[in-house]
């Protein structure tokens, strides 16, 4: 049977809480297991640590994969997210394996006092590129994750000076609204300026939503102008959260 978390904890979503874990300890155990293999004299005292920051990392990816899936059956899935999370969980589990299996075979050959010369080297070399795959998947999952959520809504990244003025949400609504909202109405509205999509024979102003949508802005912008009820149903069927969403921005029965 398939493990599941709840998406949310008292109100809050699970997911943007449990993600600050592996994507803040799996780099701090990779920078650890980096600084062993150049600094042989630290590993007796620093290697266990290094390799507990590392389980608890594996563990926080696990459970960020989880509440993130669970949170995805809500929201929609931002797909880049999505596989950067799976890698996050394979690439963690790996370099903990690693990182334990290198340890206890550094400390066999100190016990029998033989040096792991040529064969050492390419082990430290191997785990060296997986400490640094580590690290650069975490940071684009942390980013990915982010621009998800906050690429679309901080104009220009955040310069207040450069911030428009919010437009009216009603005013693609308005310029329709003497003509009959036909299939080949909806489809002239099929960008990020104006963006409307008719969905179980409603048709809906998603102009406002592209920019706030969590699963990202290109998974609305791809339904502009068009029929999206099989698109909608396939990703958000039996969802209220969704819907309710989406009723905020109906304007009119789809008219043949």
């Amino acid at each position: 049977m398939p493990i599941a978390l709840a998406a949310t904890v008292s109100g809050l979503p699970l997911h943007p809480l449990a993600v600050h874990v592996p994507v803040v300890l799996l780099p701090l155990g990779a920078l650890g297991l980096l600084l062993l293999l150049v600094v042989p004299r630290w590993r007796a005292q620093l290697a266990w640590p290094v390799i507990a920051v590392l389980a608890i990392a594996t563990v926080g990816a696990l459970v960020a994969k989880l509440s993130g899936e669970a949170l995805a059956a809500q929201v929609g899935v931002p797909a880049q997210h999505q596989q950067l999370g799976n890698w996050l969980l394979v690439i963690s589990a790996i370099l903990l394996l690693a990182t334990i299996a290198w340890w206890l075979w550094e400390r066999r050959a100190a016990r029998r006092r033989r040096p792991t010369g040529v064969v050492g080297v390419l082990v430290a070399l191997v785990l060296g590129t997986l400490a640094v795959g580590s690290l650069i998947v975490a940071v684009l999952t942390g980013h990915s994750g982010a621009e998800a959520v906050w690429g679309d809504r901080l104009p220009n990244g955040g310069d207040a000076a450069a911030t428009s003025e919010p437009a009216e949400p009603a005013a693609a609504a308005t310029a329709g609204a003497d003509e009959p909202l036909t299939l080949a109405v909806v489809a002239q509205h099929d960008d990020s300026a104006s963006c409307w999509a008719a969905i179980e024979g409603q048709v809906y102003d998603l102009t406002e939503w592209v920019t706030q949508h969590p699963g990202g802005a290109d998974r609305i912008l791809a339904i502009c102008g068009t029929d999206a009820t099989e698109t909608f149903e396939g990703q958000h069927r039996g969802q209220a959260e969704p819907e309710e969403q989406l009723s905020r921005f109906a304007i009119g029965a789809l008219e043949e």
